[in-house]
């Protein structure tokens, strides 16, 4: 049966978790003379056969996968898969084309129609002698085939041998066999039954025999091999066929050897290609592995956000409906108030209106008399009342979430509002250039400027972080001390903080403190110890300090901002998704920059939302990076667009966009605004610092 694409897919896979192992030491057994050699392999290759032989008498022997059946003459193609030779000429028939394709693996190398010139698979041709010697069939549920007679190779009579002679190692009639004994010369020949050779032949389950007899001389042994023609030659053959310079005849025995190391040559070879594609299977279940490691990262993402937003959007039914019940009260209470006077007035009128009926209908004349006056007075005097209605609002209730209203004034705002005042920046200077030495830099990262002035560039490619002075001097690197805890590995950002230490943060799970010097004070973990038990994942992507000292840490595997004093102890979490950047105004508000959302969110210190930024210039799309602000609370963008822009746009603290500060950048990362209102902007291996030059 044809092997199915999942079998395949096994197979394959156990080819490289099973794969040989090939031996790299150089080989010191002594070396062995060809005979010793050809003797060995013999033995190895008898012994293999055997095994084989044995496998085929207990188990299905392969059948073609065009007919099912047995392999009849089997043909082999190009691509080694083997088929009988009737099956591929009228597969060659049925077709077109000069040329036909693998049946089984549809090879895209084409086979020739002559099939005739196809090589015969020897070895599927001796493996069903041996399973039709055993009396099995390839088939399953089959009876065995009956073995054709072999006729006396002694005459030229189709009569079939009742014996062998072991020294002419001719297959005898009984006609010849009376002739070979009744000769002198040959009385002393040893001569064997057929059913004792077919014994023989099937207890050896061994290859056939190199030595045969030549089709076109009769008697003569095939025992050479020209390798010009390839082809197997008989003494006379040799003589008469293959003869002349143009010819080279060798002993059979050694073209075998030839071709066997040949062959294993060539089989060394494949398996080191194979190496290589067992290599690219292993590349590929560590890229599936990553893939999977990413989807399911992120379904986890997705469903810790959706699970916050539930409880989120519990919370803010929870309040919704407290707040609709207040209110509600409220307006039942009037309601109520309403009600009750209505229904006082509606008394007075059925009082009144009851004595009227009375006196009309039970009073006598005199009751009539005297009463008139005063129940004439009272209903015309209820008569005049007209009721009290509340206003329609009453009954009206404008609900408007907090958010949308504040989102809605900050649209309003926007197209209100036009920007009076253009900016214009021009570059005022650049620190560093690529290199590894002091001042020079491997892809700058996040950068950040100290209150008195000091630059601070995370060194992403040289593995450090890198302090400049206020005149834009070399002064340091953090960890100059260079403890063990102090180093650093591919920093992503920096920050200050107002008593002039620094923080570092990198690819680990720490925060590092370091002195005004740049020796290492200490480090400290943003994740509780609750979730370090579980074994949370963390993933630090930027730092910032506001004007209190507190420490904000960005951490995109968690989605969240952690706050800490500047001790490292925890103060509180903000939920917020992927945040790459981020920066803190004057008024506590935080700054997130999104780069997988593309956006700018700005929340407050509670991480309620209060704007975003999404566009720049005319309404472009903006791919924000780094984020920063000064002293006025405007807020500045690093964009970034594959193949397109890449520039630093200025923003006032409401998000309305104010003006360009930089544009042909190449690589920006991070922006940062001195104390003196200059744009420092970490771009590639530099460090570009720009200053406004006029308002117009």
């Amino acid at each position: 049966m044809a092997e199915s694409p999942k079998d395949k897919t096994s197979r394959r896979k156990n080819a490289v978790t099973e794969s040989p192992k090939v031996n790299s030491q150089k080989d010191t057994t002594p070396q062995e003379s060809p005979t010793e050699t050809t003797s060995r392999t013999n033995m190895t290759l008898n012994q293999k056969t055997r095994d084989r032989a044995h496998s085929m008498a207990t188990e299905d022997m392969p059948v073609c996968v065009i007919c099912h059946d047995d392999f009849l003459e089997p043909k082999l193609l190009p691509c080694l898969h083997t088929f009988c030779k009737k099956c591929l000429q009228q597969l060659a028939q049925s077709g077109d084309n000069k040329e036909i394709l693998c049946p089984e693996c549809l090879d895209p190398q084409p086979i020739t129609t002559d099939i005739e010139k196809l090589p015969d698979n020897t070895l599927i041709q001796h493996l069903n002698s041996i399973i039709l010697a055993s009396g099995k069939s390839s088939k399953k549920g089959g009876k065995s085939k009956k073995e054709k007679d072999i006729n006396c190779s002694s005459c030229d009579k189709d009569i079939a041998a009742v014996c062998r002679c072991e020294d002419c190692k001719e297959f005898l009639c009984q006609p010849c066999v009376d002739s070979h004994k009744s000769m002198k010369a040959l009385r002393g020949h040893s001569t064997i039954t057929m059913k004792e050779w077919r014994k023989r032949r099937d207890a050896m389950a061994v290859k056939p025999q190199i030595a045969k007899f030549c089709s076109k001389h009769k008697g003569e042994e095939i025992g050479n091999y020209c390798v010009k023609c390839r082809k197997t030659a008989c003494k006379d053959c040799a003589d008469l066929e293959h003869s002349g310079p143009t010819h080279n005849c060798i002993p059979l025995e050694e073209a075998v050897q030839q071709s066997r190391q040949q062959i294993e040559n060539a089989l060394q070879n494949t398996r080191q290609a194979e190496a290589k594609f067992r290599g690219a299977w292993e590349i590929m279940d560590k890229r599936n592995s990553k893939l999977k490691e990413t989807v399911d990262n992120l379904k986890k993402q997705i469903q810790d956000v959706m699970i916050r937003e539930r409880e989120e959007i519990a919370k803010r039914e929870e309040t919704f409906l407290e707040d609709l019940k207040a209110v509600d009260q409220e307006k039942r209470k009037e309601m109520n108030a309403f009600y009750d006077k209505l229904e006082a007035n509606l008394e007075d009128f059925w009082a009144a209106q009851d004595l009227a009926d009375s006196v009309l209908d039970l009073g006598e004349d005199y009751h009539v008399i005297s009463l008139e006056k005063v129940l004439c007075e009272r209903l015309d005097l209820l008569s005049s009342w007209r009721p009290s209605l509340p206003s329609e609002d009453l009954a009206e209730i404008d609900f408007v979430e907090e958010d949308d209203e504040l989102e809605s004034d900050h649209v309003e705002s926007i197209v209100e509002e036009e920007v009076e005042d253009g900016e214009i920046w021009e570059m005022d200077g650049v620190i560093g250039g690529r290199g590894a030495g002091e001042g020079q830099f491997d892809w700058c990262r996040g950068v950040t400027v100290s209150l008195d002035g000091h630059c601070v560039v995370a060194d992403w490619g040289n593995h450090r972080v890198q302090v400049f002075n206020k005149d834009r001097s070399f002064k340091c690197v953090l960890n100059t001390s260079k403890t063990m805890h102090g180093r650093l590995s591919m920093p992503h950002d920096a920050a200050c903080l107002p008593d002039g230490r620094f923080i570092a943060i990198d690819k680990s799970k720490f925060v590092r403190v370091y002195d005004p010097d740049g020796k290492f004070l200490f480090r400290f973990e943003t994740v509780c110890e609750d979730n370090v038990a579980k074994g949370e994942a963390v993933e630090l992507s930027c730092v910032a300090v506001d004007r209190r000292s507190r420490v904000f840490v960005g951490d995109v595997k968690r989605n969240v901002v952690t706050v800490h004093y500047s001790d490292g102890l925890h103060i509180k979490t903000i939920p917020t998704v992927a945040p790459s950047h981020i920066a803190i105004t004057s008024q506590d508000f935080v700054v997130v920059s999104c780069t997988q959302k593309q956006k700018v969110r700005v929340m407050n210190f509670d991480g309620k939302f209060a704007f975003q930024i999404d566009v720049y210039g005319d309404g472009e799309k903006l791919r924000p990076r780094g984020v920063g602000c000064d002293k006025d609370d405007n807020i500045y963008v690093v964009h970034k667009e594959r193949g397109g822009e890449k520039s630093v746009h200025m923003y006032d603290d409401k998000g309305t966009y104010v003006a360009c500060v930089a544009t042909n950048l190449n690589e920006p990362y991070d922006v940062e605004l001195s104390p003196d209102g200059r744009v420092v902007v970490s771009d590639d291996d530099t460090v570009k610092i720009f200053r406004k030059v006029c308002t117009t």
